[in-house]
């Protein structure tokens, strides 16, 4: 997604839930100075490698059900807590979409051995760019919300899940095949409240179906011919 059409619906989604843009620019530059040149440098090396399909895992409660029933081949994608559901089920990741909230180990664990991690630096997570972002010694590129300082980028996308569909569109995929996506019912998460995210949920399909308006397409994993 463009920053032209981004930007305003980021303006829209800051006004709904009260959110401070100086805070989103604050965590982008201590990202930003964290990952260094070296963000910019692996989005180019990754560019390549992306294929025109890719699964796309949310964290939803009924993500390992749905893995249970499918055989995958080709390029998985997590969003942040699907990273620790996907590799319990013995999946590899190729790509993590993340800003800090699942079991970021598990996250770093994968990106040791190879798995690209785009790490997201938002106002509320200041505290969680400072602890981790650093230790992330793979291929990582930094995300943000706001205007990009430089080395950082910005696709468009609220929520981990629609930020990762945003981020794959960027790279060349043009379906998407969805599993552990729920934007009606959202899974429980400690210290979270429920409505709130049933609201960033509503933000997130609004994020889509820009997507859909741009040319890409998804598919429930069930539907897809790319898992049987």
């Amino acid at each position: 997604m463009k920053l032209d059409t981004w930007l305003p619906l980021y303006r829209q989604i800051c006004d709904d839930f009260g959110f401070d843009p100086e805070q989103d620019i604050r965590s982008a530059n201590l990202l930003a100075g964290i990952l260094g040149e070296r963000s910019a440098m692996n989005f180019g090396s990754v560019r390549a490698g992306v294929p025109k399909t890719v699964l796309l895992c949310g964290g939803s409660s009924g993500l390992a059900d749905e893995l249970s029933l499918l055989r995958i081949d080709g390029y998985v994608v997590c969003a942040d807590s699907a990273t620790t559901i996907v590799t319990e089920a013995g999946i590899r990741v190729d790509m993590i979409v993340t800003d800090l909230d699942g079991i970021v180990e598990d996250q770093i664990e994968s990106n040791s051995h190879g798995t690209i991690v785009f790490v997201h630096a938002h106002g509320d997570n200041i505290r969680a760019v400072q602890k981790y972002a650093g230790r992330f010694t793979g291929p990582t590129v930094g995300t943000c919300q706001c205007p990009p300082p430089a080395n950082l980028f910005n696709f468009g996308g609220f929520t981990d899940g629609d930020r990762a569909a945003c981020i794959c569109a960027e790279l060349g995929a043009r379906k998407i095949v969805l599993a552990g996506f729920d934007l009606e019912n959202p899974s429980n998460k400690e210290g979270k409240s429920r409505d709130v995210k049933k609201r960033k949920l509503r933000w997130a399909k609004v994020v889509m179906d820009q997507l859909v308006r741009d040319g890409v397409g998804f598919v429930p994993a069930g539907k897809s011919e790319f898992l049987a």
